[in-house]
């Protein structure tokens, strides 16, 4: 299966939709939600982001619906980020998309996201 190449990456919007839950039939070596790839290749190339992560740069409440990062990125209005659990409970991550960019201050952009967040993201810098 082949999205995009290194030339021409895909730039459209692309859904993998998995169906199931934590207690789906689980494949052996692949496990009960994948994309499972046996002798051949997967190969995607979409558009270039810069950076693909980073971190904030100040902790963030629930509730709470912008998030200051740590360093400029290239993001945009529509994408979706996903913000990782801080806690040692790994299911308070959270996916969410982004608004807008405010790029007043560069070095440290605010992005406003689509809902409020459930939990804390804790930021040390």
């Amino acid at each position: 299966m082949e999205v995009g190449t290194e030339d021409h990456p895909y730039t459209s919007r692309i859904t993998f939709t998995m169906h199931g839950n934590i207690s789906s039939p689980y494949l052996p070596i692949y496990g009960n939600k994948c994309i499972a790839v046996k002798e051949a290749t997967l190969d995607m190339h979409g558009i270039t982001r810069t950076p693909t992560w980073t971190v904030l740069n100040a902790t963030v409440l629930p509730g709470a619906t912008t998030v200051t990062l740590s360093e400029a990125v290239d993001w945009v209005a529509g994408e979706e980020i996903a913000i990782a659990a801080t806690s040692y409970n790994g299911r308070e991550g959270e996916q969410r998309r982004i608004v807008s960019v405010d790029n007043t201050n560069a070095a440290n952009p605010v992005l406003t996201l689509d809902e409020p967040l459930d939990f804390k993201h804790f930021a040390m810098i």
